[in-house]
């Protein structure tokens, strides 16, 4: 088989096929970013560690910083996240996978599995796709900097640290220019994001916050055994948060579940990530300017709880309103 895509998704499905001595080709892009993924995400949930494991990897070897809270606003919120290192999760996880970098013929393989993110290149185009820009930088500060998120319109700006003075500072958002909306919070001068002097890094793109339930089919004809989606090709993404390394390594879970069921593997998708419906349901309010009422605030407080992030509906009613205002 065929894996299109050396992202955590496909990397990690890699990974769990190999301890069946699967035959695997895996094809990639040259990125051409500094640490060599794309996108750089490096905030996860912490989900990540049970996933690691069941990959027979050590979690404790990509974990940077386990944080417990986040200033939003003036309110310190209690929080269950880490920052890793995801390009040293992805080298691993393909450790011995023979990666190629030419164009894939579907033709020569049983089965391909798109794990291609952004781009479902092999998968038929979402009709209802929506995506978000973002911008992120690692950068190198002296100061300490405290885990930061300021919400913005249909989106956020985030500051996280990595290791030693290295942080991690972005913006998505659904509206705006991520740029801008640094430079309008005063984050450029203040996290000093000065290019050719702290800046170790940089890229910007986009991320699909479409959801399963509007990302179908996950699996369409192709070689005898199909194509099948993971990951973000097929929408496993929180819309709101925009975290999809947990949800891309349990999709990839739920196919080897599913692996001779395509029927079974759409309504095990749907069902696990009914979730990211939900939040879907909020953005499409937030989009239409459609009014907002304390069930959506009900939504964005339950589904925070996977983050470890314990609010009141009071502070979530507050912070929907943010996404709507800022």
């Amino acid at each position: 088989m065929a894996i299109a895509g050396a992202g955590v998704a496909g990397a990690y499905l890699c990974k769990l096929l190999s301890k069946d001595e699967a035959r695997i080709d895996v094809y990639d892009v040259r990125h051409k970013t500094k640490c060599g993924v794309s996108p750089c995400a490096w905030v996860t949930s912490k989900g990540f560690i049970e996933h690691v494991e069941a990959s027979g990897l050590d979690p404790k070897k990509y974990i940077l910083q386990q944080i417990d809270h986040i200033a939003v606003d003036d309110m310190k919120v209690r929080v269950d996240v880490m920052t890793i290192d995801k390009p040293s999760f992805v080298n691993d996880l393909l450790q011995g996978a023979d990666i190629k970098y030419t164009p894939l013929d579907v033709n020569k393989y049983d089965r391909v599995i798109d794990a291609t993110g952004l781009s479902r290149t092999f998968l038929p185009p979402v009709k209802e796709d929506i995506l978000s820009s973002c911008i992120q930088y690692c950068v190198q500060n002296k100061n300490r900097l405290e885990p930061r998120v300021e919400p913005t319109k249909v989106g956020y700006a985030w500051c996280f640290h990595l290791s030693n003075n290295r942080y991690h500072i972005g913006c998505g958002s659904l509206y705006e220019k991520p740029s801008r909306i640094l430079k309008d919070l005063g984050w450029l001068g203040k996290y000093k994001l000065n290019p050719g002097r702290n800046i170790l890094c940089g890229c910007s793109g986009k991320v699909r916050i479409t959801g399963p339930h509007h990302s179908e089919p996950f699996v369409s004809e192709g070689p005898s055994e199909g194509i099948w989606g993971v990951g973000e090709a097929i929408g496993c993404v929180g819309p709101v948060i925009g975290d999809g390394i947990v949800p891309g390594m349990r999709s990839a879970q739920i196919l080897l579940n599913n692996w001779d069921n395509p029927d079974s593997y759409r309504e095990s998708i749907l069902r696990e990530f009914s979730w990211i419906h939900n939040e879907r349901k909020l953005v499409d309010k937030l989009r239409n300017m459609a009014p907002l009422n304390m069930g959506d605030a009900w939504v964005l407080r339950n589904n925070s709880k996977r983050i470890g992030m314990n609010v009141g509906l009071t502070e979530a009613a507050m912070y929907v309103k943010r996404l709507k205002n800022a």
